[in-house]
């Protein structure tokens, strides 16, 4: 220590030594060795930890005091007492009481006891051999149970040189674990694609990284192993179980390439003393390593442990080889119209299917089939999503680029993205009256003489010769446009166009499109008048762009666009969604994406999107994108 931290050392310690055992207290100090201190100041002391994020709000740090009714607070200006009092009728033995991250919800308050952070602690160190002769090191933030329990409390109780590297650097943090001597160290997904994409040189004494606290991908595992080969351990664990409760062993290269690299990495097997039940396929623990419940929250507490002690993770799981593998979050599993989809198990897929970096399948609202699929990409080129979506099996109905979030650890934060977006999908049966109407006019037409490619490609699409008029407004404004091809082009006929156009966008399938644009704005926090149909409509000053469109030209049979070009409405064209979504993401749109409308097999078009900076009052811009 330096004379200064010497000194604050024994401030921290001579404050800490007038609390009585038991006193709560409130941390807010950024990573390193005086968090260090203090955390094991309270832990020997016997005094109740409640670490908070470095950067909590002055505010907020005075409400998580009054929360807890800590009896003092400890930030970069030192000790200070709150006046609050120090002894309370809390559960005896309690040693942590540690703040969720809320991503899920509103933030608990998870209250570990001495003796489940003790037990704890001292499994974990024999899991992984953590002892005064095999350092240990760490570059996860102790305000976090990962950091604390294992790598600080671990080394603290088995007298383990302990190498702590707050500020993560890949080379520095390499440097300093081979400086050090470290055998074990500890990192999360996301630090771990840092590192792999340094590469530095692997330390000479390190036997493997721990990895856990968010999903690890196959991809990122493939990546690991190019570089450093099978020196990896996954775990898994929640903080209401004091952090690990599975960890992988330690495999040989022939079984990481199998378990790793060709499927889902798996999160091992349970500690000593730990259960595992599958309930409906969702993870249920029992461990003595247990919280005592979540603070002044005991409705969550019941909810989440059951009366003979399983603790319920909202994790969906199933064993594979006598090993579990995780598969999303219960709550984020997507019903699609009752087939169930696991978000790990499509983003698997569709990494197989070609797609490479960073993305997410998150749940989308969809009104007819409960949920439907959506992709959150990120730097991947638009030509690489398209050919996704046009070869998957599973396509999604949105599609985003940009807005990916994630927690501090690398977890996806799949319900905050899905908050913003929106789908729809069309009654299949009534879009293939529409497409066999629309078929045997252009068929009708082509006999007549009239040699138009867009017919010909419409007519071609069903070998049905007629189909039954219908009430819908379209198959009608279809009839008109059968009784009037041939007509001369004057003003009645001009008019008339005109009230069959107003009709027509009023009408489905349009208000399908208009619909769907107007929940995207009110999901944006925008509220928006009608979205005109091919029109790009800039809200918010030209924040919020959206354009409702239709098939794209030369795809598929385009049921609307011979009826839209006689009609003359804006967009009879057709918008071809990659190229906008391209000149978006080319201009600089930090976020842009599509709603696909399908309505069975067939694509109906849908609403685009985007979200950049503008000003000025609403506007509607003309153009077909």
């Amino acid at each position: 220590m330096t004379a200064t931290e010497d000194t604050t050392y024994e401030a921290d310690s001579a404050a800490l030594d007038q609390l009585p055992a038991g006193a709560r207290v409130v941390i807010r100090l950024p990573g390193g060795h005086r968090l260090a201190d203090v955390l094991l100041g309270c832990f020997d002391r016997e005094l109740v930890a409640v670490p908070l994020h470095p950067r909590t709000g002055d505010a907020d740090l005075a409400a998580g005091a009054a929360r807890v009714a800590a009896a003092a607070v400890v930030d970069v200006h030192g000790v200070r007492r709150t006046g609050l009092p120090d002894a309370h009728p809390a559960p005896e033995g309690t040693a942590l009481i540690m703040f969720t991250s809320g991503s899920t919800g509103p933030q608990k308050g998870v209250v570990l006891s001495r003796r489940a952070v003790l037990g704890n602690a001292r499994r974990t160190a024999v899991l992984h051999g953590i002892a005064p002769d095999r350092p240990h090191g760490t570059c996860l933030p102790l305000y976090h149970c990962n950091a604390l329990v294992m790598s600080l409390l671990g080394t603290h109780l088995t007298g383990t040189p302990l190498t702590l590297h707050p500020a993560f650097d890949p080379a520095g943090y390499f440097a300093a674990l081979d400086a050090s001597g470290a055998r074990t160290a500890s990192i999360v997904p996301a630090l771990l694609a840092d590192l792999v994409e340094a590469a530095p040189a692997w330390p000479d004494g390190l036997d493997y990284l721990i990895t856990a606290a968010a999903p690890l991908t196959a991809d990122l595992a493939r990546r690991f192993h190019s570089h450093y080969g099978p020196r990896l351990r996954q775990g898994y664990g929640l903080t209401e179980a004091v952090n690990f409760s599975f960890t992988m062993p330690l495999l040989d290269d022939a079984d990481f390439r199998t378990h790793y690299l060709e499927r889902t990495p798996p999160v091992g097997v349970p500690l000593p003393d730990t259960e595992l039940h599958l309930e409906s396929g969702e993870v249920w623990i029992r461990t003595p390593d247990l919280m005592t419940g979540y603070w002044q929250d005991p409705r969550s507490t019941s909810a989440t442990v059951t009366d003979d002690g399983w603790l319920r993770t909202g994790d969906l799981g199933e064993l594979r080889d006598g090993l579990l593998v995780l598969r999303g979050r219960a709550g984020e599993r997507i019903n699609r119209g009752g087939e169930k989809h696991h978000p790990l198990d499509i983003e698997h897929g569709w990494r197989r299917a070609g797609l490479t970096g960073r993305f997410a399948a998150v749940a989308v609202d969809e009104p007819t089939l409960g949920d439907d699929v959506a992709l959150i990409a990120t730097e991947q080129p638009v030509p690489e999503v398209r050919t996704l979506y046009e070869r998957s099996p599973l396509r999604p109905a949105v599609v985003q680029f940009g807005g990916y979030r994630a927690t501090a650890t690398g977890k996806p934060q799949r319900r905050a993205m899905s908050r913003p977006l929106a789908a729809r999908r069309l009654a299949p049966a009534r879009y293939d009256r529409l497409l066999r109407h629309a078929a045997a006019t252009a068929r009708h037409l082509l006999d007549s003489g009239t040699p138009d490619p867009a017919l010909r490609s419409l007519a071609e699409h069903t070998a049905a010769r007629h189909a039954a008029i219908g009430d819908d407004t379209v198959l009608a404004a279809y009839d008109f446009l059968r009784e009037h091809w041939h007509a001369p082009d004057d003003a009645e006929l001009a008019r008339a166009k005109a009230r069959w156009r107003a009709k027509l966008l009023a009408a489905w399938p349009f208000s399908v499109h208009g619909e769907l644009a107007a929940e995207l704005a009110a999901r944006h926090g925008v509220e928006a008048e009608p979205v005109p149909w091919g029109v790009e409509t800039r809200l918010e000053g030209g924040a919020l762009v959206l354009l409702p469109h239709g098939p794209a030209p030369g795809g598929p049979a385009r049921p609307l666009g011979p009826l839209l070009s006689f009609l003359d409405v804006p967009g009879s064209g057709g918008t071809d969604r990659w190229e906008w979504l391209s000149r978006q993401r080319d201009g600089g749109t930090s976020l842009t994406g599509c709603s696909v409308l399908r309505a069975g097999r067939h694509d109906a078009g849908g609403v685009l999107w985007a979200r950049h900076p503008g000003s000025g009052p609403n506007e509607h811009t003309e153009g077909t994108g």
